[in-house]
C-alpha cells in the first residue's frame, strides 16, 4: 500500500471516527470497522473488507503513536475528543485529535480554523 493510500484511509478512518463521536460513540469493535467503511465512504465501496482491514492496521497504529486512539481488547477507543479544523495555508481539513499537536496533516501549518458547521 503506498503512502498516498495510507494517507487517504487515514483521513477517511478520522472522518469516520469524527461522525461517530457526533453520535456519542466513543469506541468501535476492530472487526467492524473495514464493513462500516464499505457501507459508509462511496470510496471504498467496491473494495474487499480483507484489503481495508489489512491496510487498517498500518492507520490504527499511526493513530495510536499520535495519541489520537487506544486499542484495547479489540476496540477502538477515542482517547479525548476530535475536532474539524480547517487549514488556512492549504483549505484541508483535518480531523486532529485534543491530545493531537494543531498543525496540518498536509502542509504542517500551524493556522488551523475551526471548520463551519452545516446551517
Amino acid at each position: 500500500m503506498g503512502m498516498t493510500q495510507t494517507n487517504e484511509l487515514e483521513w477517511y478512518f478520522r472522518d469516520f471516527l469524527f461522525r461517530n463521536l457526533n453520535k456519542g460513540i466513543l469506541q468501535l469493535k476492530v472487526q467492524s470497522i473495514s464493513t462500516n467503511m464499505i457501507e459508509t465512504y462511496l470510496r471504498y465501496r467496491n473494495e474487499e473488507s480483507s484489503q481495508i482491514s489489512s491496510n487498517l492496521k498500518i492507520v490504527l497504529e499511526n493513530l495510536v503513536s499520535s495519541k489520537l486512539i487506544e486499542l484495547r481488547d479489540n476496540l477502538v477507543i477515542i482517547r479525548d475528543g476530535i475536532s474539524r479544523l480547517q487549514c488556512s495555508k492549504c483549505y484541508y481539513i483535518c480531523y486532529l485529535g485534543n491530545l493531537e499537536a494543531k498543525s496540518c496533516l498536509r502542509c504542517q501549518s500551524n493556522e488551523l480554523n475551526t471548520f463551519p458547521k452545516k446551517r
